[in-house]
Order: C-alpha cells, then structure tokens, then sequence
C-alpha cells in the first residue's frame, strides 16, 4: 500500500513509511503519548536508531497531553534519543530520505485511531532535501537540549503540582503571576522538585513555576532569564522597569492590576508581597525593596 493511499489512517502511513527501514528514523512532534509512540515502536527496527524531538510544558503534562514515560519507552528500547525545543510546534515522521510533514501530533487522536474521537490531520509526503524541512531541522539542532532521567523527573513532579488544579484548562489563559514568597528557591524547586513531604509553601513556589510553562533542562543562568521576560509582561512590572526616573511603586498604584489574579488563597495584598520579592530577586540590578510606613517598590539606578 502507497503510503498516500486515501483509505488510511495517518497512523497506518507513518508505520508503513517506518516498517523495515534500513536508515535512521526521526519524529518530530509537540505532543507524543504512550500508547500512540507503542503503535511505531513495534514496526521500527532495533537497528534504526530512533530520534524524538517534543516538548514537556508542565501543564501540557498535567493535562494528559503529553507523557513524560516516553522517555523511559525509549531507552527500554535502546538506540534511542530524545530531545526537548521549548517553542515546538512543527510534526514531522522522516524515515532516511522520506518525510511525512503536516498537523499531526503523535498522540491516538492525531494518528486518526481513536475512533469518533480523531482529529481530522494532514501529513503530505516529502523528503528531506526540501528548503522547509532543512531549515526546520537546522532550528531545532541549534536549540534542542538531550532529556534526561533527571528532567524527566522535574517534568512529572512540576506537573503533578497542577493535576489538582480544577481551573488548570482555565490557567491557560490568565497571565502569569507569582504567589509565593520565595523565588531565591525558585530554581531548585524547578531542577530538583522535593520528593516526599512538601510544605504548602514549597507548593506554592513550585505551581508558580509549573504555571511559568517553562520547559524542564535549562540552566540556572537561562532559566533566569525567562523568568525576567515572564515578569516583564506584567503591566506593573513594565511600568516600574521602563520608568527612567527613580520610582515608587506601592500596593495601591498596583492594585488594579491586581485584581484580575485574586484567588481564594491570595489577596491583592499576598500578591504584592510576592511580587515585591520576585521582582527584586530577579531584577536587582534594577529595583529594591524600601520599608517605609508600608512595603514599596523603587525603581533606582543601584551603583556598586
């Protein structure tokens, strides 16, 4: 069967493309499942060596859109890599020179086998000498870091924090905005999460980064600056940061934009707390915290 045959399913024409392939195989997809990485697995020779490239946004994870035990299928498997690209968007099957390329993800419902469920996808055949598929490739080597058994475990711990979030779908859409009081943890609790007994204030911190939607493997100096550009789109933090002037900034000028982020454990006043420290952490070069007859945020010129 031509692995254009319209009576197929994508997922019968990516196996056919991977079935007793002789060169090695690479998948490109955002969101890759278990059950949908299995159905590939048992056709893909042990001698092709297998390379998968996706993303572990921890609230993807917490949604079930993506699995974290792809990466332990993999190296049970063998002759076996996986990468993570943060900002992964493309889907893509290459079997040596042939290439699938389209809208679907590696996942039942973009294979088109789960029934009434299925998404409806497109994958037009190609091959790897094409521009598009050439620069794809170049981007994502220039930024693909390995994953590792340790980030895969900062994945599953950063989304497990949300899976008891009833308003997790609902998070999408609400900008981002500390709640806890401690970001001078903030990178430990994003490359080694606590096992066991964790505090409600760790919880805290750690939801804060989960909802960051910053994927797990930077390093600290990296994950620093996504936290900066994370806390430069709030508008309070725009306002003070752009100021050229040495500026006071209070609980009650940021008020309003408080109010859209007030849920049933923060009040306007816990998340200017939070936002203080936050702010002067990763901006120190920027602002600081003043206690006068109440907790103020200047923006100054801080001279050595």
């Amino acid at each position: 069967m031509d692995i254009a045959d319209r009576s197929s399913t994508q997922g019968e024409r990516i196996r056919l493309l991977f079935e007793h392939v002789d060169d090695d195989v690479l998948i490109v997809a955002p969101f890759i499942k278990m059950d949908a990485l299995r159905s590939l697995l048992n056709v893909i020779p042990v001698s092709s060596h297998l390379r998968c490239v996706t993303r572990w946004i921890p609230r993807e994870v917490a949604q079930g859109i993506s699995d974290v035990q792809v990466f332990d299928a993999l190296v049970e498997r063998g002759n076996a890599t996986l990468s993570l690209v943060d900002n992964l968007h493309a889907k893509m099957y290459i079997a040596g020179t042939r290439c699938l390329v389209g809208s679907a993800n590696l996942t039942l419902a973009g294979l088109g086998e789960r029934g009434e469920h299925s998404n409806i996808e497109v994958l037009v055949e190609t091959d790897t000498q094409d521009l598009g598929i050439l620069s794809t490739l170049d981007q994502i080597a220039l930024v693909e870091r390995i994953a590792t058994r340790e980030i895969a475990e900062s994945a599953r711990l950063l989304a497990e924090s949300l899976s008891g979030m009833v308003t997790l779908k609902n998070q999408r859409t609400l900008p981002w905005f500390p709640g806890s009081r401690t970001p001078e943890q903030a990178f430990r609790v994003y490359s080694i999460p606590q096992t066991g007994f964790v505090s409600m204030a760790e919880r805290i911190l750690r939801r804060d980064v989960a909802l960051s939607d910053i994927q797990p493997g930077l390093d600290d100096s990296q994950f620093r600056d996504a936290i900066r550009e994370l806390l430069y789109t709030i508008p309070i933090a725009q306002r003070i940061l752009d100021s050229a002037d040495d500026t006071f900034l209070t609980v009650a000028d940021a008020y309003p934009g408080l109010q859209g982020m007030i849920e049933d454990q923060f009040s306007a006043e816990d998340l200017w707390q939070s936002f203080v420290k936050w702010m002067a952490w990763f901006f120190p070069e920027k602002v600081m915290i003043q206690e006068r007859t109440e907790l103020t945020l200047r923006r100054a010129q801080i001279v050595s």
